[in-house]
């Protein structure tokens, strides 16, 4: 005899009376058959489960053999649903292809671990709709917190209403890659602009000008920075800013958008000593493009990248890149968790230094 057992925080399978699925093997069972097994109701079993109401020594012994015969797991997401506080953070992420997000996933969910957390990725694919879907399931989730780490300029206000209802739901709500600090979201991101900085001055003081700069400005608030910190870098040391050759990537993310706009930008002829890359994935496809040509780096064009990838120190030459010390945001990420710091209304912007590796490209 088989019955379809079901319950508000198990998993809802197909089970015969003795725990068993119709092929043999151990089934998901509910607290009805864990019941059934011990001589309990339902609600005992969830009172020995909850360990807030007390019941005898001999029905808890019970229960826990039942619980251990059957192999009954509790449903973790209605659990904390019905305790109003979960134990995962959702990392939303524009694309898990590009280097620093796995490094940013990779370093969350062990600082996570730390503090009995797990980690839930999600990869927008670059879309703006499914961030969208995201956050609106964001409650019926039980989540305990959400990190955005979407470098896309996007238009907020139909995201607002979303992200509002879930701090309501007590949903602690945190950037990672842009500063939305004057949207009520508490940031933990780069100094992009201050790197930049740092790296078009390296760059005028081994006297490598022109500098061209390669990365999305139009459409990435990552990338403007970084932008940003490069034309303000030539002002301040008395350098004309040449429109033709800002590249403003279009279309790709990664290697094949620095190496198409390398390739385009010598075969029209323009004139550049050197190249800020807006990520390393980028330097090293600017890199292949002055390889195939001849050219050689850093003497004929250096390169410098952005990100700090470990791949970077295996090429040849090695790339010369400002690092992102993405062990300094997450631990920042986390020393904020339940202090109250992603309210709405906060206008809290943590930025995490960035450092400036001297190799061999430039």
């Amino acid at each position: 005899m088989t019955a379809i057992l079901a319950h508000d925080h198990d998993f809802v399978g197909e089970v015969s009376q003795d725990g068993a699925d119709r092929n043999g093997e151990a089934a998901m069972v509910s607290v009805v058959a864990v019941a059934r097994r011990a001589g309990v109701s339902p609600a005992t079993v969830s009172r020995v489960l909850g360990g807030r109401v007390p019941v005898t020594a001999e029905t808890r012994v019970r229960v826990l053999d039942a619980i251990e015969e059957l192999g009954y797991r509790p449903n973790e997401v209605a659990r904390t649903l019905r305790a109003g506080r979960g134990r995962s953070l959702a990392l939303v992420i524009a694309d898990i292809q590009q280097g620093i997000n796995a490094v940013l996933a990779k370093n969350m969910q062990r600082m996570l671990e730390l503090q009995g957390l797990d980690l839930l990725l999600f990869d927008l694919d670059h879309r703006q709709d499914r961030l969208r879907d995201i956050l609106e399931r964001a409650p019926s989730l039980g989540l305990r917190g959400l990190l955005l780490s979407s470098p896309h300029i996007m238009d907020m206000t139909p995201l607002l209403p979303a992200l509002r209802t879930s701090v309501e739901r007590g949903i602690e709500v945190f950037s990672v890659s842009q500063d939305l600090s004057a949207l009520g979201i508490t940031s933990v991101v780069h100094d992009d602009a201050g790197g930049a900085r740092i790296a078009v001055a390296h760059l005028l003081a081994r006297q490598s000008a022109p500098i061209a700069f390669v990365g999305r400005v139009s459409t990435s608030a990552i990338g403007r920075a970084r932008f940003d910190g490069y034309r303000h870098a030539l002002r301040e040391h008395g350098q004309p800013v040449d429109p033709s050759l800002v590249w403003d990537i279009s279309e790709g993310f990664r290697a094949d958008a620095g190496y198409r706009a390398t390739s385009e930008a010598l075969d029209r002829g323009l004139r550049f000593r050197s190249v800020l890359a807006a990520s390393d994935e980028l330097a090293l496809g600017c890199m292949a493009a002055a390889a195939d040509r001849g050219l050689s780096i850093p003497a004929d064009i250096a390169f410098i990248g952005f990100g700090g990838l470990g791949l970077g120190g295996f090429v040849r030459p090695p790339i010369t890149a400002v690092f992102l010390d993405v062990d300094a945001q997450t631990r920042t990420v986390c020393s904020l968790l339940g202090a109250g710091r992603s309210s709405a209304g906060s206008t809290q912007c943590h930025l995490i230094p960035t450092q400036f590796v001297r190799r061999q490209s430039a």
